[in-house]
């Protein structure tokens, strides 16, 4: 029973903060794969959950504003939309493990939701993430990737 609470206790932990489970797992002892997998896992349910959340409230959204457009245009959303215009959805993949699960599903579900892969390729992008991550952190910690 332990083991399934690990499991979920470190699942949770790579949704929220993803860029520092898999140091603080290696650091605490656990294996290389174990961490993999573990950071692969939760951010594979993280990526689906907030992405349809995001969807789900985007698309009610507009629904009550009734196609009508918005009348502020913040710096912070000038920002993002010039951000997505340059570099698009390859730029989300790049910068997805620094700002974490729910942020980088939700933009996604916001800017790039007209394709069904697009949650798939951040599960791809959070898992190349997690692999260096760890293997990062086992090198520092050890002096070896493996």
């Amino acid at each position: 029973m332990d083991i399934i609470l690990d499991i979920l206790f470190w699942c949770f932990m790579a949704i929220v903060k993803f860029v520092v489970t898999p140091s603080i797992m290696i650091g605490t002892g656990y294996s290389v794969l174990f961490t993999i997998v573990v950071c692969i896992v939760g951010s594979l349910i993280g990526v689906h959950l907030f992405f349809n959340f995001g969807k789900a409230i985007f698309s009610w959204w507009d629904n009550k504003k009734g196609g009508k457009k918005a009348k502020a245009v913040t710096p912070g959303k000038r920002k993002m939309v010039e951000f997505k215009n340059r570099y698009g959805l390859h730029g989300l993949l790049v910068l997805s493990g620094l700002i974490s699960v729910p942020i980088s599903a939700v933009l996604a579900a916001k800017y790039f939701n007209n394709s069904k892969s697009t949650p798939w390729i951040l599960c791809v992008a959070f898992a190349i993430w997690a692999v260096g991550l760890t293997l990062l952190s086992n090198y520092l910690k050890t002096g070896s990737l493996i």
